[in-house]
């Protein structure tokens, strides 16, 4: 073929290929939105959604600020975001829909007496398939108005995103900012994939970063900054776990929790991998303001929990796996917690969590509090197998003789936090209590101030085996854990560098 006819034959397959990318597509100007910033473009917008899912094709948000209220995703249709769109949530909270779901029913999305409690969103789906968003541009739910209650847990307050029991689910480059509550919630959906988003969520109270209770997931390559949870799992549904849920090459600010499972866990957790993540303090704090709280934490920003892996509802936790996660800013690097808060997710009666098989590996993180990195469950239920490797603190806390052998509340029915426990702990290190077959090998633990409590204390723990530990004071010495350095309270088998402490 001459070189002429191969130009043609490319210029053909091009025109080809850009008219198929564009075929089914439908830009909401033709519906008459209007950009400036102003104009409620609700229907026009719902409109553009509604041709499009007959053809299966994409609705083009352009250049220019669009505002809106509730619209409704559906079947085969992608919502694009060109550089430069701002899709902007309306001011009016008569604009927002509230929802009430037909395919699941939970406190998320019912109130006691059945009407809806936290279901309106800026862009809703139920029961739909293969449904996307996708950009460079911005959606922004201009949370921060006085229109919308600046209260804690207050109702009529409009999520960004709330996807419940779709199929296919992807969001993808886009900046989601100032939700008026949580930023997304997805939940009972079956094949989620979240990439590449950036998250800054300070405008109002309960401004979680990402939710996530559905199966077949997977959260790479973000960036989080919120208020409230960075990215929190959670287990709404009795006998239909969070599942299968992999979020790797993330990083997480936040004032509270920044990876999390629960709360609620009435479901459970079950094959959850997180890896390769940064955890940093929030650049903004609006709310929280720990410092004023708490008079031994010393930094300005903060966070709770860095890890926390929670089962309070009745749940069953089973197999996860949390590898190379380097954290600083928090107050508590690791809480694994088992409860009997006993939420009522579906079923009156009162179930007992479990929790097994967790493996935490290649953690490195600072510890601003004296809320010391625990692992606990209940009396008459334990922890069950869970391994630790490869751990470096740098503790900052001043823990005195007294708080070195205090009494630590149980807490059964409370909401999982290191704070339900109080103010301190006897250790500095762990605090475990209610645990059986734990293997901890591979920690350092740098003092940086004048510390007096244990390393490590263990109350009715069966077969806990701790292997190379170093212990760093302040002048910058270095020795092993000794047994000495153990509080070890009605325990059975418990094992120091692979010999046994009588």
């Amino acid at each position: 073929m001459s070189s002429i006819y191969k130009r043609i034959a490319i210029l053909v397959l091009s025109s080809i290929s850009i008219s198929a990318a564009f075929a089914g597509s439908i830009n909401i100007m033709s519906y008459g939105a209007k950009a400036d910033g102003k104009t409620v473009n609700t229907k026009a917008i719902q409109k553009a959604i509604d041709a499009c899912t007959q053809t299966s094709g994409t609705v083009i948000i352009p250049e220019g600020r669009f505002v809106t209220g509730t619209l409704y995703l559906k079947n085969n249709v992608t919502l694009l975001l060109e550089k430069g769109a701002v899709l902007l949530g309306s001011t009016n909270p008569g604009d927002y829909t509230p929802n009430t779901p037909r395919t699941v029913k939970c406190v998320s999305t019912h109130s006691r007496n059945g009407k809806s409690k936290f279901n309106a969103a800026l862009l809703y789906a139920e029961d739909q398939d293969n449904i996307s968003i996708m950009g460079e541009g911005t959606i922004d739910g201009q949370g921060d108005v006085k229109a919308f209650p600046r209260e804690d847990k207050k109702h009529d307050r409009p999520k960004l995103i709330l996807f419940i029991s779709c199929r296919n689910v992807t969001v993808k480059n886009v900046l989601l900012t100032n939700s008026a509550f949580w930023m997304q919630d997805y939940l009972g959906c079956d094949g989620v994939v979240i990439d590449g988003i950036r998250v800054i969520n300070h405008s109002n109270w309960n401004n979680d970063g990402l939710d996530i209770d559905s199966k077949n997931v997977r959260v790479s390559n973000c960036e989080i900054d919120s208020d409230d949870d960075g990215i929190c799992l959670k287990s709404y549904l009795r006998d239909k776990p969070c599942e299968n849920v992999v979020i790797t090459n993330c990083i997480v600010g936040t004032n509270c929790d920044a990876i999390k499972m629960g709360t609620p866990g009435a479901g459970g957790f079950k094959n959850i991998a997180i890896s390769n993540c940064v955890v940093r303090p929030s650049k903004f704090d609006n709310f929280r303001f720990w410092k004023k709280k708490d008079q031994f934490i010393n930094a300005d920003t903060s966070m709770v929990n860095g890890i926390s892996i929670e089962c309070v509802d009745g749940g069953k936790t089973d197999g996860i796996v949390i590898d190379n996660i380097a954290m600083k800013g928090v107050q508590t690097p690791i809480f694994i917690r088992v409860g009997s808060r006993n939420e009522r997710m579906q079923v009156d009666s009162p179930l007992v969590s479990t929790m097994r098989n967790i493996i935490i590996s290649n953690i490195i993180s600072d510890q601003l509090s004296r809320r010391t990195s625990s692992i606990t469950a209940i009396p008459g239920s334990y922890i069950e197998n869970v391994k630790l490797n490869h751990i470096m603190f740098d503790v900052y806390s001043e823990g005195t003789q007294e708080e070195r052998q205090m009494s630590v509340p149980e807490k059964e029915d409370s909401y999982p936090s290191p704070h339900s426990f109080g103010p301190s702990s006897p250790a500095y290190g762990f605090y475990i209590r209610h645990v059986k077959n734990i293997t901890i090998n591979d920690v350092q633990v740098n003092k940086l101030a004048d510390e007096q409590r244990y390393p490590i204390a263990m109350e009715d723990v069966h077969n806990a085996y701790l292997n190379d530990w170093l212990l760093q004071s302040k002048d910058g010495s270095i020795r092993s854990l000794l047994a000495a350095d153990l509080r070890i309270d009605n325990c059975k088998e418990i094992q120091l560098d692979h010999k046994p402490i009588k």
